[in-house]
């Protein structure tokens, strides 16, 4: 498998279809770096806060993946996350670090996706 299908596997299974089991089928056990401030390194970490997400914050949400990019052991992913249907959303841009077949480093940025564009063209 490469990268590129180790990294949509691991969004579509955890993110899109919210089977928080899996992430230990992607993710490092060994060693997981988390770059989000807002969670600590660990495949711990990210385990206890996705029923948190899932369930608390993002009950009617949903992920879409819009594109992925990989070179060598780097993935980024493009995606809309939005907390309910009515929802405009945010745009997020996740980079994943692969190694031995699993995710070993995280970095993620999120902008709220605006009503319009100056350009007329979607952030997402």
């Amino acid at each position: 498998m490469t990268t590129k299908e180790l990294v949509s596997a691991y969004m579509a299974d955890v993110w899109v279809n919210r089977k928080v089991e899996a992430v230990t089928k992607y993710v490092s056990a060994d060693t997981f770096i988390q770059h989000n401030p807002h969670l600590d390194n660990g495949l711990e970490a990210l385990q206890g806060f996705l029923p948190h997400l899932f369930n608390n914050l993002m009950p009617e949400g949903t992920w879409t993946v819009k594109r992925i990019i990989a070179e060598d052991n780097m993935v980024v992913v493009h995606s809309l996350a939005k907390p309910n249907p009515a929802a405009l959303g945010m745009a997020v841009v996740d980079i994943f670090r692969v190694e031995a077949g699993k995710i070993v480093e995280h970095w993620d940025l999120t902008a709220d996706v605006p009503e319009t564009t100056v350009s007329g063209n979607p952030i997402v």
